[in-house]
């Protein structure tokens, strides 16, 4: 049976104890925890550091911290960002030792000449060797330590269609390294995404979703509305995310700049009727 879980990101700005209490007080059975207004994410320090408090204060609300943000996982072309990864390594290990089971992040490649991301658009073969390399490494000790990489489809990274994530999984082959969903960042890259056929094109690759709502425009797109008022079919995701087996967190984010507390109680209340309506 598939889990509600908050998207620590949904309240960026307010204090950690804020978000887990809204996240036991709408029912969700765990959170992915972020940076807050009170506690930083930034390095494998940082990391331990708050999950001695996050642990703590998420057990005494019997809410399970499902996965920890922490970004990027660079990707070096000739070793120039090792101490990156080896930090990286490191929070692997700290989310071991805390018995969390999913880092969640994205791939940071930056381009020859400087000027910021490589994305889809703009990669080359070699790219994607670099990158497969750097997974091989670090789904290595995520096997080891039993802990998940979880890829999100996110703009400005390598990895912003459904294609390119794919390209990558289909590289490695690694339990430990899956995609994350997030259907509302995939529309935004790609307007024309069939989001339905994603989900099966990933299958059993599916380690994680992010689930918020998006309205798009003709100049960009619009966070602050709920998840049944978008343009994403959320009745139709959960359904084929059911027919692949998925079995994992449905994570709800809120990114706009309202009120998170109104958008969590009514995207909480539809996506869990969704779910119990479809048997998910």
């Amino acid at each position: 049976m598939v889990e509600l879980c908050l998207v620590g990101y949904t309240y960026r700005g307010y204090e950690m104890a804020y978000a887990m209490q809204q996240a036991r007080a709408h029912g969700f059975a765990g959170i992915e925890l972020r940076s807050f207004s009170d506690i930083d994410l930034s390095t494998p320090d940082r990391v331990a550091h708050t999950l001695d408090r996050a642990t703590q204060l998420a057990g005494s609300l019997d809410l399970a911290i499902n996965s920890v943000y922490y970004a990027p996982l660079p990707v070096s072309r000739n070793h120039e960002r090792a101490d990156e990864e080896q930090d990286f390594v490191a929070v692997l290990e700290i989310l071991e030792h805390f018995q969390i089971p999913i880092l969640h992040t994205q791939i940071s490649l930056h381009r020859i000449d400087g000027n910021g991301e490589v994305t889809s658009a703009g990669a080359a073969v070699d790219d994607f060797a670099s990158i497969q390399l750097v997974l091989k490494r670090v789904a290595s000790v995520a096997e080891r330590l039993q802990v998940t990489i979880a890829l999100e489809t996110h703009m400005g990274r390598v990895h912003d269609t459904a294609a390119s994530l794919l390209r990558i999984l289909s590289s490695n082959h690694s339990p430990a390294v899956v995609a994350s969903l997030d259907f509302a960042n995939m529309l935004i890259t790609h307007p024309q995404e069939n989001l339905v056929n994603a989900v099966r094109m990933f299958g059993d690759r599916i380690g994680y979703t992010h689930i918020k709502g998006v309205k798009l425009l003709p100049g960009g797109y619009d966070w602050n509305i709920p998840v049944r008022f978008g343009d994403i079919n959320y009745y139709l995701i959960l359904q084929t995310i059911k027919a692949v087996g998925y079995r994992g967190q449905l994570a709800i984010e809120y990114c706009g700049t309202g009120d998170p507390d109104v958008f969590v109680a009514e995207d909480a209340r539809y996506i869990g009727d969704l779910v119990d309506h479809l048997g998910l």
